[in-house]
């Protein structure tokens, strides 16, 4: 009778853990976003980047399975940094250290 419960109280156990993922850090989702996203329009002519005032990561929370991570950036040639020529993105940061969901070119 006990191995009959053993299984699934073992799989909901570590379903909490990885829910919980405390191997991911906001810091580390943050950085993980930036580098991300840099990589991803690295030698893109007129790409995007976070190379302009307040750019970077907006804001980040923890959510089931990892972070969700808003970055604001800006694209190609900008007539003047302001704030009305920066984009602004969501990610998410899988508790795998996965990015999922930001622009690519």
């Amino acid at each position: 009778m006990a191995k009959r419960f053993l299984l699934p109280f073992l799989i909901i156990l570590i379903l909490v853990f990885i829910l919980w993922a405390p191997w991911i850090t906001q810091s580390y989702a943050e950085k993980r976003a930036e580098e991300a996203f840099t990589t991803t329009w690295e030698g893109v002519a007129d790409g995007c980047g976070f190379n302009c005032s307040g750019c970077g990561v907006e804001e980040s929370r923890k959510t089931g399975f990892g972070y969700l991570v808003e970055i604001e950036y800006a694209c190609g040639m900008l007539p003047e940094d302001s704030e009305q020529y920066h984009q602004h993105s969501s990610g998410f940061i899988s508790f795998l250290g996965t990015v999922h969901g930001f622009p690519e070119p």
